[in-house]
């Protein structure tokens, strides 16, 4: 998407913040989608029932500092 408004808009920060965001946001995604079954697991709590919503809940907050804090760094 980042080479998309580069390519499109010629933004080459817009484009960072967005191309960063999302690269971000993947990494936080596989990371607690990992880590968050396993830390439940651990603790001899069912990580059928509360994984999705929590790794979703976290990965989301995460997005959303991603972006905000690229966007207020870079541009």
């Amino acid at each position: 998407m980042g080479l998309i408004v580069w390519l499109w808009q010629g933004a080459v920060l817009a484009a960072g913040v967005i191309g960063g965001g999302i690269l971000l946001a993947r990494c936080a995604a596989g990371f607690f989608g990992l880590s968050v079954p396993a830390l439940l697991h651990a603790l001899r709590l069912d990580p059928k029932i509360a994984a999705g919503p929590v790794t979703l809940a976290l990965t989301d907050i995460c997005t959303l500092l991603f972006y905000f804090s690229l966007a207020a760094w870079l541009l």
